[in-house]
């Protein structure tokens, strides 16, 4: 776990250090986008370092448009 820890902090440094002086030149939405690309990725670090079992991306997009999905499905195969 040391060894993961070490890797996601030193990866998150860097990052930061290069990425430090184009942030504040960055438009609003580029701000906005970047952010939210950080904040997806410390997610998915804590749950790579941790092994919690947290449910990763697929599995919250899975469960937001699943029924959307199969309404979608039934309606293709209806018409088809």
């Amino acid at each position: 776990m040391a060894e993961k820890m070490m890797v996601v902090m030193s990866s998150y440094l860097l990052m930061t250090l290069y990425n430090l002086a184009k942030i504040k030149k960055m438009a609003l939405r580029d701000k906005i986008a970047y952010e939210v690309t950080v904040i997806v990725s410390i997610y998915l670090g804590i749950e790579y370092v941790g092994e919690f079992g947290m449910p990763i991306l697929h599995d919250i997009a899975l469960w937001l448009y699943k029924d959307w999905g199969h309404s979608i499905v039934e309606y293709l195969e209806k018409y088809s």
